[in-house]
């Protein structure tokens, strides 16, 4: 039998592991860093809403704040300053969603920019697993950071979860 000292300290320790928890690893900081404008550390948006997901008419609202600049400053510029995420937030001009067609496995990125989604990739030529087609030239996205594929395709899955693992 414990005592209510024993019960006390127990609870108190419980409720110490689970604010660690809950502060060290938040439910929705993934959420939060979902949606990427570029290849680089802290390239991130914020989501604000999604709606439609894994439909026709899938919307991921979006939102680059001030958070979001500081963490590419800090991040990938390795710059703390308040004047970086000044800079930062009047470089960065993104859209404020992404949206897609799951069922026509097409998509927008933050830019605007139209992709489609056409399947497991079987050339050797290609570094990347899946064929993404930006549809204003044509190209197929390469697999390369440089190409933009991991960027159209993170946003793909978020749109369109399921389909592209």
């Amino acid at each position: 039998m414990v005592s209510a000292s024993g019960d006390l300290a127990l609870g108190v320790m419980v409720v110490a592991f689970l604010m660690t928890v809950t502060f060290a690893c938040p439910a929705d900081a993934e959420e939060d860093h979902s949606i990427y404008y570029g290849s680089r550390a802290g390239m991130h948006v914020t989501t604000v809403s999604k709606s439609g997901i894994g439909t026709s008419k899938a919307v991921i609202m979006i939102e680059h704040t001030p958070k979001d600049a500081k963490a590419f400053c800090v991040e990938y510029a390795q710059d703390y300053s308040m004047a970086c995420v000044k800079r930062t937030m009047a470089d960065v001009k993104v859209s404020d969603r992404v949206a897609g067609n799951c069922k026509e496995l097409t998509w927008t990125d933050v830019y605007g920019q139209a992709y489609a989604f056409e399947g497991k990739s079987k050339s050797s030529d290609l570094m990347a697993d899946f064929i993404v087609r930006n549809l204003a030239s044509g190209e197929i996205l390469d697999g390369s950071s440089a190409s933009g594929y991991s960027t159209a395709l993170g946003i793909f899955q978020e749109l369109c979860p399921g389909i592209a693992n």
